[in-house]
């Protein structure tokens, strides 16, 4: 059975290493630095999930944006939001547009595996 893809959208390569190696043994992994690059990268290679940042260079907004405008297009796709920020109004914000769970930094590996492995199924 061939391995799940999990696309890593952050604009920090510090962020998507960690991600990476954390996930690279059991999963495929694909990255985009920039909410653009993942709006091509989700077109392009449909991953099974997606780990997006909220906020990057283009704000708030450049993470939220992005989650808004895939699941407007393909509603099952499965967003993970990851973020510093760990206000509930933010993550409420996230789930009513259809991100699946949230992952706050800084976070330990069993937790990111966890999440995955549960939004995957």
């Amino acid at each position: 059975m061939p391995k799940k893809t999990i696309l890593i959208v952050d604009d920090s390569l510090f962020m998507r290493s960690v991600l990476k190696d954390i996930l690279v043994s059991r999963y495929d992994v694909i990255e985009a630095d920039s909410g653009a690059t993942g709006k091509v990268q989700i077109e392009e290679q449909r991953p099974d999930l997606v780990l997006l940042d909220i906020v990057m260079p283009g704000g708030i907004e450049e993470g939220i944006g992005l989650l808004k405008r895939t699941m407007k297009t393909d509603p099952r796709q499965k967003i993970i939001m990851i973020s510093a920020v760990g206000q509930d109004t933010i993550m409420a914000e996230c789930r009513k547009y259809g991100a699946r769970d949230y992952i706050v930094k800084p976070f330990d590996g069993e937790e990111v595996l966890s999440k995955v492995a549960g939004c995957l199924g």
